[in-house]
C-alpha cells in the first residue's frame, strides 16, 4: 500500500458507512418505523457506487478488474471483491422489493461480511501493529459511527445516543491503540510514535472530540456533525494507511 492511497482511503470509508446506513435500515425496517421505500435503499446504493468507483481507480489496471476474483482460494483481496459485489447486488434487491424486510436483512449481513473480509484483507502481516484484531475493530467502528451519522441524507432521523456511543468508542480505540503499541516491538513502537505525532491523527481526535460534544448537546443531530465525522474518519484511514510503519522499512539496515 502507497502512503496515504486516497482511492483505498475513500472506498474504505464510503463502502463502510454505506453497510452502517444499510443496518440501521434494516433494524427501522423490522421495527416498522419505514415500509415501502425505495429512495433510501438507492442512497444506500450511491454511497456503496462511489466507493466502487474509488476501488477501481485504485487499481494499477482498471480494465482487468475482473482478473483479482481468481484469486478467491487464497487471496482477501479478491474476496473483498466477491464481498463488494455480492452486496452491491443485495442493495439493488432491497430496492426492488421496495425494502422488504427479508432482502433487507440479507443485505445486511452481506455488508457485516464484506467489512469481516476487509478486515482481513488490510491487516498487512508487514504492519506488524494491524496485523491482529485492530484492523476489523477500526472498520466497524466506521460502520457504526458514519453510519449513523449518515442518515440524515435519508431525510430521517440520526440514532444520536447510539452515534454518541460510537464516536466515544472511536476515540477510546484511537488513544488506546498508540499506547498499546509502545509496549510492543521495534515495529509496533515507530508505529506508536508516528501515530501519536502525526498531524492527521491529532486532527481526527480534535474532530470526533468536537463531534461528540455536539452530540452532547443536542438531541438532533446538528447538520455540521456529519460533516465532522466524515473528515475524523478520513483523517483516521489516511493515518491507519500512511502512517503505520511496515517491517520493510528498515530493510537492510539494523534497527
Amino acid at each position: 500500500m502507497e502512503k496515504y492511497e486516497l482511492p483505498l482511503v475513500i472506498f474504505t470509508v464510503l463502502s463502510q458507512t454505506s453497510v452502517g446506513m444499510a443496518l440501521v435500515l434494516t433494524w427501522r425496517t423490522f421495527k416498522g418505523e419505514i415500509e415501502g421505500s425505495r429512495i433510501h435503499w438507492l442512497i444506500t446504493g450511491l454511497v456503496l457506487g462511489a466507493a466502487s468507483v474509488a476501488a477501481v481507480l485504485h487499481l494499477a489496471h482498471p480494465m482487468y478488474a475482473y482478473n483479482a476474483l481468481r484469486g478467491l482460494p487464497h487471496a482477501w483481496l479478491s474476496r473483498e471483491i466477491l464481498g463488494a459485489t455480492l452486496y452491491g447486488a443485495a442493495i439493488g434487491i432491497t430496492f426492488l422489493a421496495k425494502g422488504h424486510k427479508i432482502p433487507a436483512l440479507l443485505a445486511s449481513l452481506l455488508g457485516i461480511a464484506l467489512v469481516a473480509v476487509q478486515g482481513m484483507t488490510y491487516a498487512a502481516p508487514a504492519m506488524m501493529a494491524i496485523a491482529n484484531g485492530m484492523t476489523m475493530l477500526f472498520f466497524f467502528l466506521t460502520v457504526w459511527v458514519v453510519g449513523c451519522a449518515a442518515i440524515p441524507l435519508l431525510k430521517m432521523n440520526a440514532p444520536v445516543p447510539a452515534l454518541r456511543q460510537g464516536i466515544l468508542m472511536f476515540i477510546v480505540a484511537m488513544i488506546a491503540a498508540p499506547l498499546v503499541w509502545t509496549s510492543g516491538g521495534t515495529i509496533m513502537k515507530m508505529t506508536a510514535s508516528t501515530w501519536l505525532t502525526s498531524p492527521l491523527y491529532l486532527a481526527s481526535l480534535v474532530c470526533f472530540i468536537v463531534a461528540f460534544i455536539l452530540t452532547r448537546k443536542n438531541a438532533v443531530m446538528p447538520k455540521s456533525t456529519l460533516l465532522l465525522v466524515l473528515v475524523a474518519v478520513l483523517l483516521s484511514r489516511l493515518t491507519f494507511f500512511g502512517d503505520t510503519v511496515s517491517s520493510i522499512v528498515n530493510i537492510g539496515h539494523l534497527y
